[in-house]
């Protein structure tokens, strides 16, 4: 996985808080995901295929989503529901159509968003990717949350 690939997608994720939902984020250093340090209640989760290959998970714990998902729709929601699950897929929409912004020498498609919930679960991520990479984020406003990201040379066309 090249280090511009992840660093398009920190400042992709920056950009997409920053512009849409009027918040600054920071990034943390990041790390190789293990099942150990895990936060993630619900997570919006989006494919890539061409020259870069994989996949790219948002994940954030309940009362963070809830958060995010009240700011991002300008509501009052309370608990985790299919309002709060369409924001998470939003987000990590607009983030990975938003990466190609930053690596324009690249030619990829990106999926629609799938949804995993449950209490601190794991994405496995395709096989044939990377080992999967954690970015911490965080916000005063929202909290934490994580961006993962297994990505692979891959070919276009």
């Amino acid at each position: 996985m090249k280090a511009e690939w992840i660093n398009a997608f920190i400042l992709a994720t920056r950009d997409t808080f920053s512009k849409m939902l009027k918040l600054n984020v920071e990034a943390g250093k990041p790390y190789i995901l293990s099942e150990e340090v895990n936060i993630k209640d619900i997570s919006g989760m989006i494919g890539l295929s061409g020259t870069i290959k994989g996949a790219v998970v948002i994940g954030f714990p309940e009362q963070g989503a809830i958060n995010t998902a009240n700011i991002f729709l300008c509501e009052k929601f309370t608990q985790l529901g299919p309002d709060i699950s369409d924001a998470v897929g939003e987000l990590v929409n607009i983030i990975a159509g938003y990466v190609k912004k930053f690596i324009q020498n690249e030619r990829f498609g990106i999926s629609l968003p799938s949804i995993a919930r449950g209490p601190k679960h794991m994405v496995y991520m395709p096989k044939y990717a990377a080992p999967t990479i954690v970015i911490p984020f965080s916000c005063p406003e929202v909290g934490a949350f994580v961006l993962e990201a297994a990505l692979t040379e891959g070919h276009d066309g």
